[in-house]
């Protein structure tokens, strides 16, 4: 029995050491279970990771950089995220001074940090420390919940979860673009700008130190409202900062020494229309860097507000310019509005964008295309004369004609007879679909809704297109769209008009010496080298001026924001001033106009009176401009031999020479047209011999019937008389057309001499009109009365 108690015995030192290892496995394995239980919670946060990165203010700044205006957040905050190596690297190591000195070496949670705010809490009866991290303080930002001990334990949790998915440099990036500023200032971004007017990487120790303490109690410490509060939380930061070495004790006091800022800087608002366009061009761009020039964009501000009150006088209650850069197509200058708080009812609206009829401002466009066709060149003539295209009647802005004007007469004195007469030669359709390539969408009809009317204004344009479609011709005839972000490309350039064709509209619209302008205007001005152009609209409603040099381009309009007229307004009078005011203003130190040497253009002589190539009988030649090659040139018309009697100087047909005793003589034939106009008006002029009786048939055109127009519809009303409701019989006669007798429906309606006014009283039906002249030669026409 001793022996087996003995045995018994020795066994039992080995049972008490298994004994003590069955509480230590279930403690380790407790702990390994809460680990696993742990790395599960925080395997990710419990919000979304985009939630740390909220959507920013947008900040919409000139080409050099500078702010123009600024967007608040969707969530109405001003907040502009900022890279941490775009700030000032004492902001990083002060907040970790102030918030968390271990940041960078715990997990996202300091247990020692919450067991001492837990016992100062405790010994204070309220709470008086969190104890939270700055990943702590990142995640209650990202979803805040209530300061609960619950609470407390998911922010530490959501703190473990972002330090496995995100740097110490990501999560303290992200906190100083979260932390709150006061009011609805949020992140360091928008308190460096809104507090300092100066971005991140600038800010001073003072000011640095202030915004890493401002966040700890944004409305207690705000610094506008409780300044003595703000200066003594920043200065006792400082000072415990060079405790602890981070600055140096004279760089703390340097920096206590500096006030605190004492209010907010008002954001800029710099050409707001301007930047609304930015905006929208950006997309969801919250950094946009434009092609504005900001001292320009005062310049022309400044220029217009002056002028504003002058034109108020005058019923004119707006105006806008656009400034382009020519090479590169860069909006430098936009000013929609004049006042655009103060006029609350038109002040928004932008100027530079609606859509107003832009009166002769197109026509430039319309003769560098016929200048392309070869149609015309400077120097030619065109018909300025009564003209009707069917119902419709084109009329010069004085109510005058003059007969004969060459095309550049015609385009500096914005003529607008010949415009039409050209555009009918060009094509409504053509035309149409080159100002849409010009960059006009605005003008979205088919050409028949606009016929011919297009080139006086029968459409709607919009400043900024206009500005562009100038810049064009002053770029060469390479068309770009105009650029309002430095981002956007350039893009490839669409050839519209060649080199040659721009050049000669430049120096055409050089032309200063207007004849709707007083002489001593330009003189005063001092700015030969523009070429300028200037419209009214229909309705006297819009005045536009636009002009290039080399360089820039400027476009004006004056007017009302809701279409009002006002009697007498012009682009000469009431537009240009403020184009030339604008050009000294934005190019001081005057203004060139480009014109390569390179071009093909050359120098003929031509006939005076046909401008065509002259024959050896035409009597004066004078020099023209024209594209070799491209210009059409025919041989004068004007100027022509015939044979005459030799005593009575009679014309000789072929059939009756035997009879009489000829000789050549030059004989000038002018378009019947033209010399209807001058009979009209009672112009003299050298008509072509009479035929010698009994000498054959007549040579050459006849009279061509101009009214009544079987394109127009008459409608005969049975309770008007019928004496009121005459029909002119008009017939476009050449000089040798003495008598004109007027038959319709085959009987005898009226006779009398080309220039003499006839009528003819219809009667309901479809008629046919004969004009015969006094040598036999006819024209017909079938028209309907309704």
């Amino acid at each position: 029995m001793r022996q087996g108690r003995e045995l018994d015995n020795a066994a039992l030192p080995r049972r008490r050491p298994l004994r003590r290892l069955v509480p230590a496995a279930a403690g380790l394995a407790l702990l390994l279970a809460a680990a696993v239980v742990l790395r599960l919670a925080t395997a990710a946060p419990p919000f979304p990771l985009a939630v740390l990165s909220p959507p920013g203010a947008v900040v919409i700044a000139a080409r050099n950089g500078a702010p123009l205006r600024l967007y608040l957040a969707p969530d109405e905050a001003w907040r502009f995220p900022t890279r941490l190596s775009a700030v000032a690297p004492i902001l990083p190591r002060l907040v970790v001074a102030a918030e968390d000195r271990h940041f960078y070496r715990h997990p996202g949670v300091n247990p020692l940090s919450l067991a001492r705010a837990a016992i100062s809490n405790l010994l204070a009866g309220r709470v008086v420390s969190g104890g939270s991290t700055i990943t702590m303080q990142l995640a209650r930002l990202a979803e805040p919940k209530a300061r609960t001990l619950a609470g407390k334990r998911r922010e530490a949790l959501a703190a473990l979860a972002l330090e496995r998915r995100l740097s110490k440099e990501a999560i303290l990036e992200r906190y100083l673009n979260m932390a709150p500023y006061g009011g609805n200032i949020v992140g360091v971004g928008a308190a460096s700008l809104l507090y300092c007017g100066k971005t991140p990487d600038r800010l001073s120790l003072a000011e640095a130190a202030l915004f890493a303490v401002l966040p700890r109690a944004p409305s207690a410490l705000d610094p506008v409202r409780h300044p003595a509060r703000a200066k003594a939380a920043r200065d006792a930061l400082l000072a415990r900062v060079a405790r602890l070495g981070v600055v140096t004790a004279e760089e703390a006091a340097e920096a206590m020494a500096a006030p605190v800022p004492r209010k907010l800087l008002e954001p800029p608002f710099i050409a707001p229309q301007f930047c609304d366009m930015a905006r929208e061009a950006a997309g969801k761009a919250v950094r946009v860097d434009t092609t504005l020039d900001p001292s320009l964009q005062k310049a022309v501000a400044d220029v217009l507000r002056g002028r504003k009150s002058a034109l108020a006088a005058q019923g004119i209650g707006a105006v806008a310019a656009v400034v382009l850069d020519v090479a590169s197509r860069d909006v430098l200058a936009l000013v929609g509005s004049t006042d655009f708080f103060g006029d609350a009812r038109f002040g928004q609206i932008n100027g530079a964008t609606i859509r107003r009829s832009p009166g002769s401002a197109l026509k430039p466009f319309l003769y560098a295309m016929a200048l392309d066709a070869g149609l015309v060149f400077p120097q030619s003539q065109l018909l300025d004369v009564p003209t009707a295209f069917g119902g419709y009647k084109p009329k010069n802005y004085d109510g005058l004609y003059r007969g004969r004007v060459t095309t550049e007469q015609a385009l500096a004195a914005s003529l607008n007879v010949p415009a039409v007469r050209l555009l009918s030669d060009v094509g409504p359709t053509r035309f149409l679909d080159q100002l849409r390539r010009e960059g006009f969408s605005s003008l979205d009809r088919p050409a028949e809704h606009y016929g011919l009317s297009l080139v006086l204004g029968g459409g709607e344009v919009t400043l900024l297109s206009l500005a562009d479609a100038y810049a064009d011709l002053a770029g060469g005839g390479e068309h770009r769209p105009p650029r309002l972000l430095l981002a956007a490309p350039s893009g490839p350039a669409t050839r519209l008009y060649s080199p040659e064709a721009s050049a000669l509209v430049t120096e055409m619209l050089a032309k200063v010496e207007r004849p709707d302008l007083p002489t001593s205007w330009e003189r005063a001005l001092a700015v030969p080298a523009v070429a300028w152009k200037t419209g009214t609209s229909y309705g006297h409603r819009d005045a536009w001026a636009v002009g290039y040099s080399a360089d820039r381009v400027i476009a004006v309009w004056v007017g009302n924001m809701d279409g009002t007229p006002v009697k007498g307004i012009s682009g000469a009078v009431h537009a240009g001033p403020v184009l030339f005011e604008l050009f000294r203003a934005v190019e001081p130190r005057g203004s060139r106009l480009a014109m390569p040497a390179w071009l093909n253009i050359r120098e003929v002589e031509v006939c005076a009176e046909s401008r065509q190539l002259a024959g050896p009988d035409c009597p004066r030649h004078v020099t023209a401009r024209i594209i070799p090659g491209v210009t059409k040139l025919l041989p004068c018309p004007v100027h022509r031999r015939q044979l005459v009697d030799a005593a009575s100087g009679r014309a000789l047909s072929a059939d009756c020479l035997d009879a009489h005793q000829a000789v050549s003589a030059v004989v000038a034939r002018y378009p019947a047209e033209l010399v209807s106009y001058w009979r009209a008006v009672g112009i003299p002029f050298e008509a072509p011999p009479e035929p010698e009786p009994g000498c054959g048939a007549p040579s050459g055109p006849g009279p061509r019937v101009v009214s009544p127009s079987p394109a127009t519809p008459y409608v005969f009303r049975r309770d008007v008389p019928a004496s009121l409701q005459r029909i002119a019989l008009t017939a476009a006669a050449p000089a040798d057309s003495r008598r004109l007798s007027w038959y319709v429906d085959g009987e005898l309606a009226a006779q009398g001499g080309p220039a003499e006014r006839l009528f003819w009283e219809p009667a309901p039906g479809r008629h046919r009109v004969v004009c015969v002249d006094d040598l036999g030669r006819t024209d017909a026409v079938t028209v309907g009365v309704e």
